[in-house]
C-alpha cells in the first residue's frame, strides 16, 4: 500500500509536468484569490546540523533566498515562518530584492510544521496558504504556479510522485482553519493524522520535485546532481 492509498483522501489529480497556463485574472482578483506563500523555516535542523534555510543553494545563494526569490517571481506575497534569535530577517535583509519578503518570529510553543500553520492561518484569516518548507532545492516557477492556481477554500492541494506526498509543499484553502483549530486543540500535531477526511487534489510531479536536504550527505548530492545536469 502506497502513502496516498493509506492516507485514504477524496483524491482530484493534476499534473505539473504539462505546461501550465494561469487563467486571467483582473488585477483585482489576482491580489484577492492569488494565495500568501509561507516558508517554514524554524526547525531546528538536528540532522544537518546547522540551519536549512541559510545552507548553500546549488544556484547560488542560501536556500531561504533562492525560494524567497522564486516565490516573489511568482507574484506571491511571501512571509518567513522563523523563530526569534535565528537571524533571518537579517539575512534576507542583504539582497534587497527580498526586503519586502516579511519575516514573522513564531513564538513557544514549537511543536511542529501543522502547529505553524495553524499560527499562520490566524495570522492571515480568509487567505489561501501556499506552504513550503525551506529545504526544498528543486522548486520552479511552473509549479509553484500550479500550486497557486485558484483552489476552493473547503480543499488543499499536495504534490505527490504517485508514491510519496509533501504536504510542505502544498496550498490549503482559507476555510481549512476551523478543521485545523479544532484539530491542533485536540492534540493533532501530524499532518498525516489531520489530512485525511479533507478534500484533496493532487498534483503530480516528478520524483526529484520532492527531494528535501535533512542530512549534509543530502546537500551534497543535491550539489552533484545540478553540477551534472
Amino acid at each position: 500500500m502506497n502513502r496516498m492509498e493509506e492516507i485514504g483522501m477524496n483524491l482530484l489529480v493534476m499534473d505539473a509536468r504539462r505546461p501550465f497556463r494561469m487563467p486571467f485574472l483582473s488585477c483585482v482578483e489576482s491580489c484577492a484569490e492569488r494565495p500568501l506563500a509561507a516558508i517554514l523555516c524554524g526547525g531546528r535542523s538536528r540532522r544537518m546540523g546547522r540551519d536549512k534555510a541559510l545552507l548553500p543553494h546549488p544556484q547560488g545563494g542560501s536556500l531561504l533566498q533562492h525560494t524567497c526569490a522564486l516565490t516573489l517571481a511568482t507574484g506571491l506575497e511571501t512571509v518567513c515562518l522563523s523563530r526569534p534569535h535565528q537571524g533571518h530577517r537579517r539575512h534576507l535583509a542583504t539582497a534587497t530584492a527580498l526586503r519586502q519578503v516579511t519575516v514573522l518570529e513564531e513564538h513557544p510553543p514549537w511543536e511542529g510544521p501543522l502547529l505553524a500553520l495553524a499560527k499562520l492561518m490566524t495570522s492571515y484569516p480568509h487567505r489561501t496558504v501556499l506552504l513550503l518548507a525551506c529545504d526544498l532545492p528543486n522548486l520552479t516557477p511552473s509549479l509553484l504556479n500550479a500550486l497557486a492556481a485558484p483552489l476552493s477554500p473547503q480543499r488543499a492541494r499536495l504534490t505527490t510522485d504517485g508514491r510519496q506526498q509533501q504536504p510542505l509543499l502544498a496550498s490549503y484553502g482559507a476555510d481549512l482553519a476551523a478543521t485545523l483549530h479544532q484539530a491542533v486543540a485536540a492534540g493533532v500535531r501530524s499532518f498525516r493524522q489531520w489530512l485525511p477526511g479533507l478534500h484533496v487534489e493532487w498534483l503530480r510531479v516528478p520524483s526529484p520535485t520532492l527531494v528535501n536536504l535533512n542530512r549534509p550527505q543530502d546537500l551534497v548530492a543535491a550539489t552533484h546532481d545540478h553540477r551534472h545536469s
